[in-house]
């Protein structure tokens, strides 16, 4: 729990800092994921959420850091 407490914090500040700039690159848009290159099924599960998350904040931090210089 205390785990992903630290993880959610860290997504929650970069969230608050990209929408209260509004001025960082690119958009939002939807992308379709091969989840068998993650191993995963063509039954959704938690597993597959885990990667679209993962791959959202991957985004997210490599943004708001090319923005920080």
């Amino acid at each position: 729990m205390e785990k992903s407490r630290k993880v959610m914090e860290e997504f929650l500040e970069i969230w608050h800092e990209a929408l209260s700039k509004r001025s960082l690159p690119g958009k939002f848009v939807n992308i379709d994921l091969n989840f068998g290159e993650f191993g995963l099924g063509d039954n959704y599960t938690p597993q597959h959420t885990a990667v679209r998350y993962a791959l959202v904040m991957a985004h997210m931090i490599a943004t708001v850091q090319a923005v920080r210089g």
